[in-house]
């Protein structure tokens, strides 16, 4: 039996990734000492489990910095038209494409998810309105829609208001939020203020639901 692929031995550049770009997603900040050396021995062993919730933390600070090395280049750049020469975004299709076998070191959906989302999409620029939607896909044999993520463009400070299954929800600029949607499409509504998602203040949308359901993100710069 085939011995299990590692989360990090997808990544063949962990050994340039300076522990200053680690630190800067963990509060407080440790020792840069201590993450040379726990990356150093990530590099050593990338089929090692995380022993302590501040081992996750750490595992999933790397894997941010692992992934914005895989980040997609400028068009004119590009290789593969389509991914944009990064096996975990689809550029085109807008698709973020995580696999499954992560899930194997960060069991938590939610926090692998959000690695992805930090890695890719929170500093990046919007080409146009369709930069507000993606879907967020579970890579394996079959693939699986988890749910998707809905990124409000904020002119100042703002706000958007979500109507879903019944329940209202508000997402402040500058804060996120994952509603829970198992179904395989979801109807919402929302009303933005001082900004808008797919170029609009005001509408009703459907989208892909999931094992993790939408993701709103209003943190982007």
């Amino acid at each position: 039996m085939p011995a299990t692929q590692g989360l990090f031995e997808s990544f063949d550049n962990l050994d340039q990734i300076p522990p200053e770009a680690i630190a800067r997603w963990i509060k407080p900040a440790p020792q840069l000492v201590l993450l040379e050396n726990y990356l150093a021995n990530r590099i050593l062993y990338p089929q090692a489990l995380s022993l302590t919730e501040y081992d996750m933390r750490i595992d999933l600070a790397i894997l941010r910095e692992a992934l914005r090395m895989h980040s997609p280049r400028p068009v004119a750049q590009r290789t593969n038209a389509l991914l944009g020469d990064s096996p975990f975004l689809n550029v085109t299709l807008r698709k973020i494409l995580i696999p499954k076998r992560f899930l194997n070191f960060v069991p938590d959906i939610a926090s692998l998810t959000w690695a992805f989302v930090d890695a890719f999409l929170i500093e990046r620029r919007k080409e146009d309105y369709f930069s507000d939607l993606w879907t967020l896909v579970l890579t394996d044999d079959s693939d699986e829609i988890i749910g998707s993520l809905i990124l409000p463009q904020f002119n100042r400070l703002g706000e958007i208001k979500i109507s879903l299954s019944g329940k209202s929800y508000q997402v402040k600029q500058g804060s996120a939020l994952v509603l829970p949607c198992l179904a395989n499409r979801c109807e919402l509504s929302y009303k933005v203020q001082n900004g808008s998602v797919l170029g609009k203040a005001e509408s009703a949308i459907e989208v892909y639901g999931g094992k993790l359901g939408l993701v709103i993100d209003g943190r982007s710069l």
